[in-house]
């Protein structure tokens, strides 16, 4: 009878060990993949997707057709994960969507996404969270030399950048878990759109026009959202010729990181415009009380009401005026 006691203790025992070995497993064998849903939120950007004063402007599309995908390490900082979606699908309401899968251990990260496609938007200093930033390129010399003082006073100007889409978190946890996790996230730009416009009294005269305006965020540090203010930044862009109400106007749509705070900086465009007839016609104003306005504050809208005098041509014939003068005879020997 002690034998079989014995016998029946040691069965027991071995059991138990078993049970807690098969509770274990799961945490030793979790899974590393994780699906990535991110959903492009483009609804409410002024001058892109609402808020269009101007419909014969044309507005920058934003369809991102990749995304880069950060995980970093909260202690050493370092990148944990990294990886590119490229799937796109739309939700029920037409929201696009990019997704993919990642391998990540378990356990909280900073966790960075923004699409990895764009033309004037680049990065630098991306190996920290806290330091990845978005930038552009300084225009070329000789864009610059043809805003002369402006742009010997504002050094730093540069091209406008495209809208980067960013989904952030500063702590995403991902757990211990079996088959697949699923990161669902929604990713906004961090790049604003605003309406310039000029009246133009002889816009037919106009060839091409260009502005450049001062007070510009130079950079931001998507991560953290954070917009630099040093140096400022004097942005770049190209105008359309077009018309408000039947109104000839000089007009655009531009993208920037923002402007520098309001109380300590003031802002000016300057208007580089070509007649037709090769005519270089320059003007510049302050429209710092315009980003004050209501039509600024709510819709981003910059209506100057100034005019631009574009003057006619000195003659029919443009800058270039050729003349034919009346046939007369002329009699010379010719030795041979």
């Amino acid at each position: 009878m002690k034998r079989i006691n014995t016998r029946v203790t040691v069965f027991l025992a071995a059991v138990l060990l078993l049970a807690g070995g098969c509770h274990r497993r799961p945490l030793e064998d979790a899974s590393n993949s994780t699906a990535l849903r991110v959903a492009v939120n483009i609804k409410a950007i002024m001058n892109v997707t609402c808020d269009i004063y101007n419909e014969k402007i044309p507005v920058p599309a934003i369809e991102p057709e990749m995304m880069r995908v950060l995980f970093y390490d909260p202690v050493s900082k370092a990148i944990a994960a990294e990886t590119y979606i490229s799937d796109i699908t739309y939700a029920e309401d037409g929201t696009r969507c990019l997704e993919g899968d990642i391998s990540v251990r378990p356990g909280t990260y900073e966790m960075l996404i923004y699409n990895f496609d764009t033309e004037s938007t680049m990065i630098r200093n991306d190996g920290r969270f806290a330091t990845i930033e978005a930038y552009t390129d300084r225009v070329a010399a000789s864009i610059q030399s043809n805003f002369g003082g402006r742009a010997d006073e504002e050094s730093y100007m540069v091209y406008e950048p495209d809208h980067l889409v960013v989904a952030r978190s500063e702590r995403e946890t991902i757990p211990f878990h079996e088959g697949l996790h699923v990161v669902k996230t929604d990713a906004e730009s961090i790049v604003e759109t605003y309406y310039l416009q000029i009246k133009v009294d002889g816009l037919q005269y106009v060839s091409s026009a260009r502005a450049v305006l001062t007070g510009m965020v130079p950079s931001n540090r998507f991560g953290l959202n954070e917009c630099a203010t040093s140096p400022p930044a004097t942005l770049y862009f190209t105008l359309r010729k077009s018309d408000d109400k039947g109104v000839d106007v000089l007009a655009t749509v531009f993208n920037t990181f923002g402007r520098i705070d309001k109380r300590t900086n003031n802002l000016s465009v300057t208007f580089d415009i070509r007649t037709t007839d090769g005519r270089v016609v320059k003007r510049d104003f302050d429209i710092t009380p315009l980003f004050s306005s209501e039509d600024c504050v709510k819709r981003h809208w910059l209506l100057l009401e100034e005019t631009i005098k574009i003057d006619p041509p000195a003659s029919a014939g443009g800058g270039f005026d050729p003349t034919v003068d009346d046939w007369e005879d002329e009699h010379h020997d010719i030795e041979l």
